[in-house]
């Protein structure tokens, strides 16, 4: 009796954790390549494991999986959109002379 509690309480965990993962990953592809109106449906497809757990396990660990779910997938979302926009802008700052401190013009000294 014991072992299959802790069984359906380990199965549990990596369902929540696998879903978090999965979450995260998506949420980087999701930054990378595609715009903000793709994480609408992205959220609701978390729905499905997450109301999977809350069947499983009650309604508080279902809404619960939902809420870190989708909360993870946004902050990757955003931090992956950041450092794409970083980079993009750190090489078109190479690319660009600077106007503000313009190139010295020669000096010709008389000898």
């Amino acid at each position: 009796m014991v072992q299959e509690v802790a069984n359906a309480k380990c199965k549990e965990e990596r369902i929540l954790v696998l879903l978090i993962i999965a979450s995260g990953v998506a949420g980087l592809f999701l930054g990378r390549f595609l715009r903000a109106y793709a994480l609408i449906p992205a959220t609701t497809l978390i729905m499905v494991p997450a109301w999977y757990l809350g069947l499983e396990h009650g309604f508080a660990r279902g809404v619960m999986a939902f809420v870190i779910s989708a909360v993870v997938m946004q902050l990757l979302f955003c931090a992956s959109l950041v450092a794409y926009l970083v980079i993009e802008n750190l090489s078109l700052i190479d690319s660009v002379q600077s106007e503000a401190s313009p190139p010295l013009p020669e000096t010709r000294a008389a000898f």
